[in-house]
Formats: C-alpha cells, sequence, structure tokens
C-alpha cells in the first residue's frame, strides 16, 4: 500500500515566528473598520472561524464585501509572514527525516494554513522544496484549518485513499482537519502544545521530533 505523508509547515517543519494574536488583532481591526461585527470573536479564535463569520454577515447577497475583506486580510498576513519567514528557522531532524521518508518511496507534500509567498520562500531558503510533490497554501483553497479541504484536494491530487496517509502537524487544528479528511494524524510536539494534550485532541502518534517519524511510517 502506498503510503503518504501530508505535512503541516509552520510549527512543524519550521517556525515563521509569527505572532497570531498580533495577526487576528489585525483582522478584527479590518472587520470592524469594512463594518462587520466582531462581538463574540477575539484574539484567541481560529482564523477560519473569523472569516466565518465575516462570510454570513454578508450571505449571498453582498458576496464582493466579504471577498474584499479576505483579499485585504491575507495581504497584510503575507506582509506578516514574510518578515517572519526571514528570521524563520528549520526544526532539528526535519531535513533528514525528508531525506529518509522520500529514499523509502513515501510520497510528501504540504497543507499549510500559510501563504504562497511566505511558504515557498521559506522552504527555498531550507532547500526542502525538492522533497515535496506540492504545496498546497491558503491561496489554492477556500477554507483553512480546521476544515478538511486543503488534505481532501491533497488526497486527490496525489490519487490516494486515506488509508494509508499520514498528516504530519504540531496543533489542535491539524489533528481537527486530520479527522475531518479520515486520514490518522501523527503530532509533533514542537512547544505549542505538550504530548498529552495532543494525545487528548485525539492524535493517533504523538513524537516529540521529526527524528522519529520514519521508524513510525515504516512500522
Amino acid at each position: 500500500m502506498t503510503v503518504a505523508a501530508i505535512f503541516d509547515l509552520d510549527g512543524t517543519l519550521v517556525t515563521f515566528n509569527l505572532d497570531m494574536s498580533e495577526w487576528r488583532k489585525a483582522l478584527l481591526g479590518l472587520m470592524e473598520k469594512r463594518g462587520f461585527r466582531t462581538k463574540g470573536l477575539g484574539v484567541t479564535t481560529p482564523t477560519q472561524q473569523i472569516l466565518d463569520a465575516a462570510k454570513s454577515q454578508v450571505a449571498s447577497e453582498r458576496p464582493e464585501k466579504f471577498d474584499g475583506l479576505r483579499r485585504e486580510a491575507f495581504s497584510v498576513l503575507d506582509s506578516m509572514e514574510l518578515r517572519g519567514a526571514s528570521s524563520a528557522t528549520v526544526f532539528p531532524g526535519a531535513v533528514e527525516a525528508l531525506r529518509r521518508l522520500k529514499a523509502e518511496g513515501v510520497r510528501l507534500c504540504v497543507v499549510t494554513n500559510s501563504g504562497r509567498a511566505a511558504a515557498s520562500r521559506t522552504l527555498e531558503k531550507w532547500g526542502l522544496n525538492g522533497f515535496f510533490e506540492f504545496v498546497l497554501t491558503r491561496d489554492d483553497t477556500e477554507t483553512m484549518k480546521p476544515r478538511p479541504e486543503g488534505l481532501l484536494k491533497a488526497m486527490k491530487m496525489l490519487g490516494v485513499g486515506p488509508g494509508g496517509v499520514y498528516y504530519v502537524g504540531d496543533s489542535r487544528y491539524d489533528i481537527m482537519a486530520a479527522k475531518q479528511a479520515g486520514v490518522k494524524v501523527v503530532s509533533v510536539a514542537t512547544g505549542s502544545y505538550t504530548p498529552d494534550r495532543l494525545r487528548s485532541e485525539g492524535a493517533d502518534f504523538v513524537i516529540e521530533d521529526l527524528s522519529e517519524l520514519p521508524g513510525l511510517l515504516g512500522n
């Protein structure tokens, strides 16, 4: 059976040094400027949930209002990510793990909530581009994690079903997306969540370091 490993990017392979609270505060400010209601939303609300709330306020009557917000918001986020990408670092064990997985015939790709600009710059900076068949970013999908759209699209592009597919990520949103897509999830405890928290969120496997991944997928 074909084995495929789909990777998250920021927090899993690399770190962008991005302050998500700062970003969500900026997003909420843009919503208020454009006349959207923000009651009940805050800097800890997942980005996709904030966007869903904004979209629901215009429904089908004025889709261009939401589209304008989304474009402006992602332009701001692109700028923030590119600043973070300039000092991005790759996690220990990542390059060697990818090299071993590719040598063993595991199919590799990326599904990330990051934008195309920052993802491309970071992957190129650390020489990771050649490991992956393709990279799907938020610019390639209508919705972001924890929605499963990116993972479902990746499996379609790979031409594989969920059996033998692993999503490798670091957060509860990665776990939620993987569960909805019907794939197994390997959570890497890089610092955002403790191993116990990742297990409690439903991770199928939890590893402390990416160097453990080839042995896990080879079993």
